[in-house]
């Protein structure tokens, strides 16, 4: 295999990787608005306690998934655009593209898919801490109450600001 035919294969794969998590990133979305409410109901229909008192850490787990897909496609396109697209002289490759000023606005998919994730995130996890809180008050009493509300409040706050941090737009 000669330098071409490798640097081909390299960026079919690293684009056919991207394509696959783009749809895992999706699926995570579509998963994280069905299992959430889904996990409440057979919760309470089958009186799983752990289940609705766990719900706001469920919530963070598919956060964290959508992190790691996310993070995933930024690391193939940032190979591609310094280790690929830089191989090749006289043009300007998809990733170099994305990264240019100009009024396609090119990133504003990748934006506003990352605002929808967090919006669907901050209304999960306070609705989830919300529930959670409100059985642990009826079960429990008011001062387990106030120390499960403290603490995933504090978790929510805390991964929030990493979420936030931690999803990248764009490969530079």
């Amino acid at each position: 295999m000669n330098w071409a035919e490798f640097t081909k294969s390299e960026y079919d794969t690293l684009r056919k990787e991207i394509e696959e998590s783009k749809n895992r990133l999706f699926q995570t979305m579509g998963f994280g608005l069905v299992v959430v409410p889904g996990s409440h109901f057979l919760a309470q229909a089958y009186k799983l306690d752990t289940v609705t008192l766990s719900l706001p850490l469920l919530v963070v787990v598919v956060a964290l998934i959508y992190l790691a897909e996310l993070n995933g496609i930024m690391r193939c396109g940032r190979y591609i655009r310094h280790h690929i697209e830089t191989r090749v002289s006289g043009i300007v490759g998809w990733e170099s593209w994305l990264e240019t000023t100009n009024a396609f606005h090119t990133r504003s998919v990748d934006k506003y898919l990352s605002y929808a994730f967090c919006l669907l995130f901050l209304v999960y996890f306070v609705g989830s801490v919300f529930i959670a809180s409100r059985f642990a008050f009826d079960a429990y009493g008011v001062l387990i109450a106030a120390v499960l509300l403290g603490s995933y409040t504090a978790i929510g706050f805390w991964f929030l600001v990493y979420l936030l941090k931690n999803s990248p737009v764009s490969t530079s």
